[in-house]
């Protein structure tokens, strides 16, 4: 199942797509029908099956008001191999969370933030980009084992981990320096799990003005997504509609020589064929 949140006017709603129609689903909010488990999801194939479409006038992010969304630092060794000097760590990292408040949908605008004199960075913030695979969390989660961890995840969708390096780098403050509003592009949809049956084949690519920057599979990832699960649950209670963001691999700018940071006018892609395409312009703030 492919599960989307509208707005159409002052409406939102979450539909389900059908080919290449839209179907409300009668949820609002995705939590809540993720929260409502078999249930919700009988709602969602009762409606796609209704031949009733829905008008829309964008999508916003499927999850519009996740709890808490986990970031891992780095979980692909292609990422860690083009930073000098870094050392891999022993265990897995998710070591930064992203706001819900930085959440934008997948055609929204990334906004560079303005100089303002507060934050200062006479040189800019260098805003970079990072294509992410991501989880959802389909129950409460805690104290999870690797062996049952897929049982808990509702679905997958994509992320574009957005960041200010010269905030994330100066003083270690990732979570400030990916926190900015916009820096969470987030979808387009949430495809439940039955529609990815070969997890560690799913590709995610990143492209910036045309250009393919990052390419790589799930299956790349130093700890596959049941460890990152195990791992987070045997700390932290996730809730239904949590998420984690399971880390880039190579390619981001701040690493290229000379760096090649996110400038207004830029448009980026993140892609998955099953879930589709984040395609962001980028504007000056």
């Amino acid at each position: 199942m492919r599960l989307v949140t509208y707005a159409n006017g002052d409406q939102i709603g979450v539909g389900v797509e059908s080919e290449n129609d839209v179907h409300f689903t009668g949820y609002t909010e995705m939590a809540d029908l993720i929260r409502d488990g078999a249930l919700g999801l009988e709602r969602a194939a009762t409606a796609a099956a209704s031949g009733r479409p829905v008008a829309y006038d964008r999508l916003l992010a499927p999850v519009t008001n996740p709890g808490k969304i986990f970031g891992s630092g780095v979980n692909y060794y292609s990422h860690g191999d083009e930073e000098p000097g870094f050392v891999f760590p022993d265990e897995p990292t998710l070591d930064f969370i992203k706001l819900s408040s930085a959440l934008i949908g997948p055609t929204d605008d990334i906004v560079i933030p303005a100089h303002d004199g507060v934050i200062k960075r006479p040189d800019g913030f260098h805003v970079d980009y990072e294509v992410e695979f991501g989880v959802v969390f389909g129950k409460r989660a805690k104290n999870v084992s690797r062996e049952d961890a897929l049982d808990y995840v509702f679905g997958y969708t994509l992320f574009n981990d957005v960041g200010a390096r010269a905030v994330q780098f100066k003083n270690k403050q990732a979570d400030l320096g990916k926190g900015f509003d916009t820096f969470s592009p987030m979808g387009p949809r949430v495809v439940t799990r039955d529609e990815m049956p070969d997890l560690e084949a799913a590709r995610i690519q990143c492209l910036v003005n045309g250009e393919l920057r990052q390419d790589a599979t799930v299956g790349e990832m130093i700890n596959p997504i049941p460890v990152l699960i195990e791992w987070i649950t045997s700390i932290i209670t996730c809730e239904p509609g949590d998420c984690i963001s399971t880390g880039t691999p190579a390619g981001c700018g701040t690493f290229m020589q000379p760096p090649s940071y996110l400038q207004p006018g830029d448009e980026v892609v993140c892609r998955e064929e099953t879930i589709g395409e984040l395609r962001n312009r980028v504007v000056a703030g």
